[in-house]
């Protein structure tokens, strides 16, 4: 859909187009540098915590176990690198990541359908990719997926369009990059792949092309497996992300993901009502409309959309933050559809406010979806953000946890957290004794739990560190009904025969959190069901 409309006043409507762009993604990085401080949230924290062992020379996987691939942990030491260690710049490198998302998604919808429709798709992706819904404010690794996937699916469409192999092989190394990142990002090279065979000249230009693709995309995998080759972790690395990954991904059921799906989905859509309308039905526009023609741009636009959904599929989970993954996509399929209506009504009718509705349409949802989350967005500072999203997660308590440790410890200590919460350990820049930082693979009704505890627990044991931190927060833990209850076991025999209580901190309500430590923690019992025990080594462990 090239062709441009003989929209009237053309001048007018590029003006309103634009100053709809500039000003939706000034108010976007407004909001993002605004709240640059939000305290990391656990996921975040365990990327932080491994680019900051990366910092020291440590290897990924050596002293921090994750099933995720090591991409993100690398995005975060080089964003650290250069923005600054802490939390603002962690923050201020997602904004700036974000942001060059743009200039790739304007340029190829700009190519598909046009200018105009380009400054909608754009404007769109960042108003989403921001909102609360999707945990936008957030450091998740989709948001480095995307970056690179838009940016690879862009080059791949002008490789092909203009004949340029040099621009393919870019394609591969950007969509190989994106894989890198999170493994939902191989969906986006079996995309350029399918592209390639169904847009084929011939049988031997496909076979060249996808050579070229496939190398290109597989170099950055295989320069990181040489890297944890070297360091000897190939064992774990391959463990952690394909072995028991593989489980993770194949635990739940068809009908759990289903009724997961519609779950979250009405929560996806709630606040962007028109955009998702725009969006689902430009999809099947394009489904009508392939039977018809085979138009590159309009099978590059289905096939994109049909793909960037099935990054989301794995695992049937459907987290928020995997929503990310579709609103590039989502974003060209709502301008195409808008740019189609603008086009009808500008055939069938003249007057100026008519070919202005499907943009009004898309406009007004936007304001109010920065209407709705006006408060996070504008008025609360960035700790009440982070509780007005996340409730009693203790994100804002890691800070003054970690600073109590960094306190209290000394060079060549190190801590045991007992919970889902790295952060505290990226905030006291102290070593975690086990390299098991999150609780939840221990929890899942996976065949590896019970071997996980107890390799956790000899980690543990073996290093003997100055303190524990027990977090009794079902949120940290997410404990399944046929879980082993091992770690528990061993966790209070342990603690009780080595461990000295030093401090609690007790979750009586949003606003009324208690803070008790050293001899005020002795003899405080927690009022709420919710806390969080810290434990000192009661012979040689820390120091003051």
């Amino acid at each position: 859909m090239r062709a441009e409309s003989s929209i009237p006043d053309e001048k007018h409507v590029s003006l309103l187009y634009w100053s709809f762009f500039i000003l939706t993604i000034l108010t976007v990085v407004f909001i993002r540098l605004r709240l640059l401080g939000v305290p990391l949230e656990r996921d975040e924290g365990e990327y932080a915590y491994m680019g900051q062992l990366i910092a020291q020379g440590i290897i990924p996987y050596k002293d921090a176990y994750s099933m995720k691939l090591p991409g993100t942990a690398f995005m975060y030491y080089v964003i650290m690198s250069i923005f600054g260690k802490g939390i603002a710049g962690i923050h201020l490198g997602l904004t700036v990541v974000s942001l060059a998302v743009l200039p790739a998604l304007f340029m190829l919808t700009k190519r598909l359908i046009s200018e105009r429709a380009a400054t909608l798709a754009s404007a769109s992706c960042a108003v989403i990719s921001v909102s609360v819904p999707v945990f936008g404010l957030m450091a998740h690794a989709t948001h480095f997926v995307v970056f690179f996937a838009v940016w690879g699916v862009y080059f791949l469409y002008v490789a092909i369009e203009d004949n340029k192999t040099w621009l393919l092989a870019a394609s591969g190394l950007c969509l190989g990059m994106a894989f890198l990142m999170k493994q939902h990002g191989i969906f986006f090279i079996f995309f350029a792949i399918t592209y390639l065979y169904i847009t084929r000249v011939s049988i031997k230009n496909f076979i060249i092309n996808a050579i070229i693709l496939t190398l290109a995309s597989a170099l950055p995998f295989a320069i990181t497996l040489f890297i944890i080759y070297r360091g000897g972790m190939l064992g774990n690395f391959w463990f952690w992300c394909f072995t028991y990954s593989g489980k993770y991904v194949s635990s739940l059921s068809l009908f759990d993901g289903l009724k997961r799906f519609t779950t979250m989905a009405p929560r996806m859509v709630k606040h962007f009502t028109a955009f998702w309308i725009f969006g689902v039905a430009g999809f099947f526009v394009l489904i009508k409309s392939q039977i018809k023609t085979t138009a590159p741009h309009r099978l590059f636009i289905l096939l994109f959309f049909i793909f960037s959904f099935m990054s989301i599929l794995p695992g049937l989970y459907f987290r928020e933050h995997y929503f990310v993954l579709i609103i590039p996509a989502i974003s060209i399929s709502a301008a195409y559809c808008i740019e189609l209506l603008n086009n009808a009504l500008t055939a069938k009718f003249k007057n100026k406010i008519i070919y202005t509705l499907p943009i009004a349409v898309l406009l007004s949802s936007l304001i109010f979806t920065f209407t709705v989350q006006g408060e996070i967005y504008f008025k609360l500072p960035p700790m009440e953000v982070s509780r007005k999203i996340y409730t009693l997660n203790p994100f804002i308590e890691s800070v003054k946890i970690a600073e109590f440790l960094k306190s209290r410890t000394k060079d060549g200590d190190t801590i045991a957290i007992l919970g889902s919460e790295p952060q505290i350990l990226f905030y006291s820049g102290i070593r975690s004794a086990t390299g098991y930082i999150y609780m939840y693979g221990l929890m899942e009704d996976q065949p590896y739990n019970l071997q996980m505890q107890k390799a956790m627990t000899a980690e543990i044991e073996k290093a003997m560190p100055a303190f524990i931190v027990f977090v009794n927060i079902p949120a940290s833990w997410l404990p399944l009904k046929n879980t082993p209850l091992y770690i528990f076991d061993w966790a209070r025999n342990y603690i009780e025969a080595n461990y000295v209580l030093t401090g609690v901190i007790d979750f009586i309500y949003y606003d009324d959190i208690v803070y008790k430590f050293d001899a005020e923690a002795l003899n405080y019992s927690p009022l709420s069901k919710i806390y969080i025990c810290i434990y000192k080594l009661k012979y040689g462990g820390g120091h003051g």
